[in-house]
This record gives structure tokens, C-alpha cells and sequence, in this order.
């Protein structure tokens, strides 16, 4: 599998200390590939810290490099397991590099777990189709399964064999929760009639050869529909989008929150996002919250954004600005010159409400709130455009237009984007 993935760069074992990942981490060794080893600290358990010294101990027995990295977990986002989830892999993303690779040790019994599971919450093609063998986690990022078509009992057999310990977490043994009650109680029914490993993989397998089609006819879609990226997220054409068969509305909504590194939403929450936005008015504050990203309308285009940061208490604050160089501002904008801006002490702020602008390309003054109006800038975005003061001037509404002002202010304004 390494050999069809080649790394550019750092190659990563997520090592938890358990089984899988401890005979992952002593079979490339033994292969005498390079690796480096991650432990990722969740701090959920009493053994926690006995966990990290454990596998800091084993990865220098095996002289390979080891980085711990302790994380915090939320558990209102999806619940315990999910929330870990996330820090997890927020984890991993934050350790490598462009290019990097991380392989971790999930096994032909994860797999079946996985899909049961996802077939229990009603999972469609996508969900079904469990844990590819490969994919990205960020720019130019991978993570990797090269266990995932063995069996459990093939790597018992093999740590056996190299008489290696590994953790036992005393949670696996909790048959309230729903991954171990299958483990325990269902898998090793099912495992009496059929080889039940193997079916399911060859089920995931078809799933996933149907997922990837669809995800193909997905994105055909978006290039058809005058996908534009936005100051905050992506817009498309809302027309065209209405053209589509409710089925490829659904297929294409998914996909695209995929493609912003969202979650596949929920056929519930997503039958519920189309109904909105199809009986939405042109201005209506249309804001639905969809695998972890938002729905929205505005006019003729539908848009889909990023969770906005709380923005409250930002009114009555201002900040300094050289003119020169970025400047980030609350709500997860950033204020950036463009060529040509002239270098000063400049204030910055928010709306307050009654704010007047003359813009350099108009004959007269108007309200701030009409000219955005007017701009076409989109709601969600009005309360939190950065206005640029020169003394007590207002030189620019950034990302909008430049001001008339005593002194020179160039006709274009600074730059205004959100982080990605």
C-alpha cells in the first residue's frame, strides 16, 4: 500500500498504544521504513498519563522518534467519542507538514464495526461505504490504513510472536456503548454463520466505487452551476440549482459540504436545509447549519459558509493599522493593503449604526447601511466589514470602496478576506 501512496515527506504513526497501532508501528520498523510516532493525549482516562509513558517508553525501544500532543476534548460536539474524534484529527493535521502522511492501525474488524454501525444509523452509499483505505485530512495531507484488510486475530498473532505489550483501555469491556456491544455481542454471532469480515469489506468496497461516481456527478454539477468563491465560503447559482432533480440537489449539497471539510449531514437536517432555502424570500436570513457548516441565501445565489465566530462586544472597539502589512481582526476577518495604499496610522472599527460614507465614485454621501445595501454585500457580513478612519475621516469601507478624503486615498481599498 506505501508503495502506492509514496510520501513526499514525514510519515506519522498515530499510536495510541493499543494493539493495532503497536503492531503497526513494529511492523514498519522491522521493514526499516522511517516513522515517527504520535501519541495523542485526550486526558479522558485516569491511566492517561501511565498510557503516554508507556508509549514513549516503547517507540525509544524501538528508536524511533516521538511527539505527544495533548488535546482537549469537547463533548458537545456529537458526544464523547465524536468529540474526541475531532480533536484527534485536529491533532494531526496541526503536527504535519504539506506532504505529510499518517498511517494509522485500524484493522478488517474496525471496518465491520464501522459499517453495522452506520447501517444502524441509517447511513447512505457514503456512510456506508466505512473507512477508505486512504484520504486526505488537509493541503496535501494523507492518512493511511495499510491494516485495514487484516484481521484482529492476525495482528494478536503477530504481537505474540515479537512478545509485544500494548494497552488494554478498560472502556473496550463497556457494552453500553454501541461499537462495543456489536464487538462483543453481535459481530461474534454473525461470525458464526458467515465471515463476516469479508463481506463487509467487499460491501464497502462496491459502496465506495458507488460513492466515488456520485461524488463525481457531484462536482460535474457544481462546475455547471457558477461556482464562485466568496469572501467567506462558496456561492452558486441559485436558478440553475433549482434545475436539478431533488436527488441531485441532495447529492451536490453533500458534496459540497465535503469538499469545505464538513461532515456528510444527515438526511433529516438536509431534507430540512432544501425545504428552507426553496421557500426562502430573496432577502430572507436564511441560516441553516449543515455538517458543521451554514446554508444560506441571499438573492440569486446560494451560499455555503464557515461557522461565523461569536462577533459580540466588537462595537465600541478599534484597532491600529499601519496601512502595510495584515491586520487580524475579531470574527475571523483580516484587514490587507493593497499596492499603492499610503502607509499611516490608521483606526479601524465596526458599525455602530447612522454611519455616513461618501464613496470616491458617487456624487454625494449616504448611510453605511445603504451603500452595503446597495454593494450587494451579504447580510451575514454587514455588521462586521472593518471601516478605516484617517484621523477622524472615514477613508474606506474595506473590500468595498475608497472614500473622499482631504489627503490622497488610492480608488481601490484595502483588502478585507475571512481565514479560511
Amino acid at each position: 500500500m506505501l508503495q502506492s501512496h509514496p510520501a513526499i515527506g514525514q510519515l506519522w504513526v498515530g499510536f495510541s498504544g493499543g494493539l493495532d497501532s503497536t503492531v503497526l508501528l513494529h511492523l514498519l520498523v522491522a521493514c526499516q521504513i522511517p516513522v515517527h510516532a504520535l501519541h495523542i493525549h485526550h486526558g479522558l482516562n485516569t491511566d492517561a498519563e501511565a498510557w503516554l509513558a508507556h508509549c514513549k517508553a516503547f517507540a525509544e525501544s524501538l528508536d524511533v522518534p516521538f511527539t505527544a500532543v495533548q488535546v482537549t476534548v469537547d463533548r458537545k460536539d456529537g458526544g464523547l467519542e465524536q468529540g474526541a474524534r475531532r480533536a484527534r484529527y485536529q491533532a494531526f493535521s496541526q503536527v504535519m507538514s504539506e506532504g505529510d502522511q499518517i498511517l494509522l492501525g485500524h484493522h478488517a474488524d474496525d471496518q465491520t464495526e464501522t459499517f453495522l454501525l452506520r447501517l444502524m444509523r441509517g447511513a447512505g452509499v457514503l456512510g456506508l461505504a466505512s473507512m477508505s483505505e486512504s484520504r486526505l485530512i488537509g493541503d496535501d495531507k494523507y492518512l493511511l490504513r495499510p491494516l485495514l484488510k487484516a484481521e484482529r486475530k492476525e495482528l494478536e498473532q503477530w504481537a505474540e510472536a515479537y512478545g509485544l505489550d500494548w494497552i488494554e483501555d478498560d472502556s473496550n469491556a463497556d457494552e453500553t456503548l454501541e461499537r462495543n456491544f456489536l464487538r462483543h455481542r453481535v459481530v461474534p454471532l454473525l461470525n458464526q454463520r458467515w465471515g463476516v469480515n469479508r463481506q463487509i469489506a467487499r460491501a464497502a468496497e462496491n459502496l465506495r466505487e458507488s460513492a466515488d461516481l456520485l461524488s463525481e456527478l457531484a462536482l460535474a454539477d457544481l462546475d455547471a452551476l457558477d461556482l464562485k468563491e466568496e469572501r467567506l465560503g462558496e456561492s452558486l447559482a441559485l436558478p440553475l440549482f433549482f434545475n436539478l432533480s431533488e436527488r441531485r440537489q441532495k447529492n451536490l449539497i453533500r458534496q459540497w459540504v465535503l469538499c469545505q471539510g464538513g461532515q456528510p449531514p444527515e438526511s433529516s437536517h438536509l431534507n430540512q436545509a432544501l425545504c428552507q432555502v426553496a421557500y426562502a424570500g430573496e432577502e430572507a436570513q436564511l441560516e441553516v447549519n449543515l455538517g458543521g457548516r451554514v446554508v444560506r441565501r441571499f438573492r440569486d445565489r446560494l451560499y455555503l459558509t464557515p461557522r461565523l465566530p461569536p462577533f459580540a462586544n466588537n462595537t465600541d472597539k478599534s484597532w491600529t493599522w499601519d496601512g502595510c502589512s495584515d491586520l487580524a481582526l475579531p470574527g475571523g476577518s483580516i484587514l490587507h493593503p493593497v499596492p499603492g495604499w499610503p502607509a499611516s496610522e490608521y483606526r479601524v472599527c465596526y458599525r455602530k449604526g447612522g454611519e455616513r460614507a461618501h464613496p470616491i465614485n458617487r456624487p454625494r454621501s449616504q448611510t453605511i447601511k445603504k451603500l452595503l445595501q446597495e454593494e450587494a454585500l451579504e447580510p451575514w457580513l454587514r455588521d462586521r466589514v472593518p471601516l478605516v478612519f484617517l484621523g477622524d475621516s472615514l477613508v474606506a469601507v474595506a473590500g468595498l470602496f475608497s472614500c473622499k478624503a482631504d489627503c490622497h486615498i488610492p480608488d481601490e481599498p484595502p483588502g478585507w478576506r475571512f481565514l479560511d
